[in-house]
């Protein structure tokens, strides 16, 4: 019994192991399946166009999918398919699972051959396409899409071919077309008559010859004895079957060569312009002319025997004229850039052009060319005006104009300067002299700037800042250098860095005198004399000019507490409005430089003095007018004088000069 009992029991456990191996597998089987049927993606393929579609084929290129007819089964994310069509180009298509289970594919039909030749064959064959040219040789083999086409065969030297032909997709068309040569004409004449023709070598006649040639191109050679042969080259083509052609025969010429001295002339040939070596006619008479500016010209009478070779010498002797310089002034005079001497000056120079210039400091240079001549003097004149003049008469602005100076007209009058007895706060150096003016002048609107006297110094941009730092010296030099920059006699005569003098008659450019500073800020367009450039109030209106208001609190004594212009330093010119002739910033914002000497010792009060320069020598020079930091009504008085001569950081100065 125990065997049996273990025989079922055995077989049972097999029983399970099988049972169990078989659940596993179907498991398996159905993941596969699942997961096939969860991954896999089916596309439907549609080809373009219709005739492409009838012999459509589908390929898997790359990836995993297969083809079930028109449906495409991607396994996987993406895969790269294939279609193709008889005659048409097959197409490769990347198809992802994430896009549209509807695909279209577009198939180009394969393109037509055309393979053409000609009978004759000929090399340069120009092949045109519906009137375009597409190549120049002597067979023809493109492929086009379908479609009609026109073909044109053409050659110089014959008719035209030309087919039309209709393709269809992969079609190969090969056909040759027959080219028929052009009847053409030659038709050649001479002067004189009866030359020999020969055409490629064959002796075909005399002119005048007319005869029937086909297409092609044609060596012609006409020879007549005791004329000089000619060659040409004629082409009869289908633009231009028949050629014409009626020569010049030149008699048998001779050779002429020229040696001259000096090099580089103009050689003439009975008057025309000719160049060695020449081949000139022989048994003809000849002029031949050599010639070169600056030298005398030559002439020579030649005949020349057939085919004979000879030279002609010539040899040029330099030509001198005499020029007369002359100008209203005398002036420097400079030739080609070398100074030469003084006008009135005559020199000898030779007969080219020669470029001339008058020059003389603080006037305009004159330039002239003058070619002389050995057969009269010639005479230059110049006129010689002032640069400024010139730049008045072209009406162009003045140097000072550019730089942003402007001026005011001004016709000073007789007057007392200085200041009254009575006037309050009077200083002791106030002195009253009687003053005349026979001279208008013209004066500065403004306090010189930064920007203005940085060009003439070369230091730094500057600004709209009145210029500041500058002795009385640099003041004149300044006002020396814009006199020199419009041609005008400086006022100041300097030697290095001394003032010499001045000279009182010049218009060029100066400081103001005291007497004309005073003029302009009491007097100048005023019923009567003012204590204060902007009348005799005692007191300031609001902005009424640059002084030491309430913001120098603490840093100087003297200020005006309850007033406040805006500005605690310089303020840029013409910041506060004109006084009534239209000068800015006389009553403040920065002393000014005037050109009297100052001196303690009492002047001549009793005559009136005219054009008064101020007294004759001093320590220092006059200061007129208040600044930044002024503080106290006196100190803005127009009389109010004090004595300089080194920089400070609250002078300036403006400038003027006589009409």
């Amino acid at each position: 019994m125990s065997r049996i009992d273990d025989a079922i029991a055995s077989d049972k456990r097999k029983r399970k192991w099988v049972v169990l191996v078989a659940v596993v597998f179907f498991t398996g089987i159905l993941s596969v399946y699942l997961s096939w049927l969860f991954l896999l993606k089916g596309f439907t393929v549609k080809v373009l166009p219709a005739e492409a579609a009838q012999s459509q084929q589908f390929a898997v290129s790359s990836g995993v999918g297969f083809f079930i007819e028109d449906k495409f089964y991607l396994f996987g994310a993406q895969a790269k398919i294939r279609a193709s069509a008889s005659k048409f180009a097959a197409k490769e298509v990347l198809v992802l699972a994430t896009q549209d289970s509807n695909l279209s594919v577009t198939l180009e039909p394969m393109p037509a051959t055309v393979s053409l030749v000609t009978a004759p064959q000929l090399a340069d064959i120009s092949w045109s396409v519906n009137g375009q040219l597409v190549s120049k040789s002597q067979s023809f083999a493109e492929q086009f899409q379908p479609g009609t086409y026109q073909i044109t065969a053409e050659h110089p030297f014959y008719q035209p071919a030309s087919i039309s032909v209709e393709l269809v997709a992969a079609d190969e068309f090969t056909q040759t077309l027959t080219l028929t040569q052009v009847q053409g004409n030659l038709m050649l004449a001479s002067r004189p008559t009866g030359a020999a023709i020969t055409i490629d070598g064959q002796l075909v006649g005399q002119t005048p010859l007319s005869m029937p040639k086909p297409g092609g191109s044609y060596q012609v050679e006409l020879t007549l004895a005791g004329y000089e042969p000619i060659k040409d080259s004629i082409n009869l083509s289908y633009h231009q079957p028949a050629q014409q052609r009626d020569y010049f025969l030149s008699p048998v010429q001779a050779k002429l060569t020229i040696a001259a001295t000096p090099a580089d002339g103009i050689l003439l040939v009975n008057g025309k312009p000719a160049q060695s070596p020449l081949s000139l006619d022989a048994g003809k008479a000849y002029s031949v002319r050599y010639e070169k500016p600056g030298y005398l010209p030559q002439t020579q009478s030649i005949t020349l025997q057939a085919k004979e070779q000879r030279t002609l010498e010539f040899s040029l002797k330099a030509e001198i004229g005499q020029v007369r310089f002359n100008a209203n002034e005398v002036a420097e005079v400079f030739i080609n850039g070398q100074g030469q001497g003084q006008t009135p000056l005559t020199l000898s120079l030779p007969a080219l052009a020669q470029q001339v210039e008058f020059r003389k400091s603080g006037y305009r240079t004159v330039s002239r060319t003058v070619t002389p001549s050995s057969r009269q003097q010639q005479i230059v004149q110049a006129e010689m005006i002032t640069e400024f003049a010139a730049r008045r008469r072209e009406g162009k602005p003045l140097f000072a104009e550019t730089l942003g100076i402007s001026f005011i007209g001004v016709q000073p009058k007789a007057y007392t300067m200085g200041s009254p007895p009575n006037e309050t706060d009077r200083g002791r150096n106030e002195h009253q002299i009687k003053v005349d003016f026979s001279r208008n002048i013209w004066v500065s609107a403004h306090e010189i700037t930064e920007a203005q006297y940085a060009v003439f110094s070369g230091k730094g941009a500057g600004s709209a800042l009145p210029v500041t730092q500058v002795s009385w010296l640099d003041a004149v030099k300044f006002t020396n250098w814009l006199s020199e920059q419009e041609g005008l006699t400086p006022f100041y005569i300097m030697q290095g860095e001394r003032l010499r003098g001045i000279q009182a008659n010049s218009n060029g450019y100066r400081l103001l005198t005291e007497a004309e500073w005073e003029f302009i800020a009491k007097h100048n367009r005023r019923a009567a004399r003012t204590t204060y450039v902007w009348g005799n109030e005692e007191r300031l209106r609001a902005k009424q000019g640059n002084f030491a208001d309430k913001v120098l609190q603490g840093q100087q004594t003297f200020i005006f507490r309850d007033y406040e212009d805006g500005f605690a330093g310089k303020a840029p010119v013409g910041s506060f409005k004109a006084e009534r002739a239209g000068f800015f910033d006389l009553d403040g914002n920065v002393r000014e430089w005037v050109h009297d000497y100052y001196a303690l010792n009492t002047p001549n009060t009793e005559e009136v003095q005219r054009d008064y320069l101020g007294v004759s020598n001093g320590q220092g020079h006059v200061v007129k007018g208040a600044s930044f930091k002024s503080g106290r009504m006196k100190e803005l008085r127009a009389s109010i004088r004090a004595e300089g001569s080194e920089p400070e950081e609250d002078i300036g100065f403006r400038i003027a000069r006589y009409n």
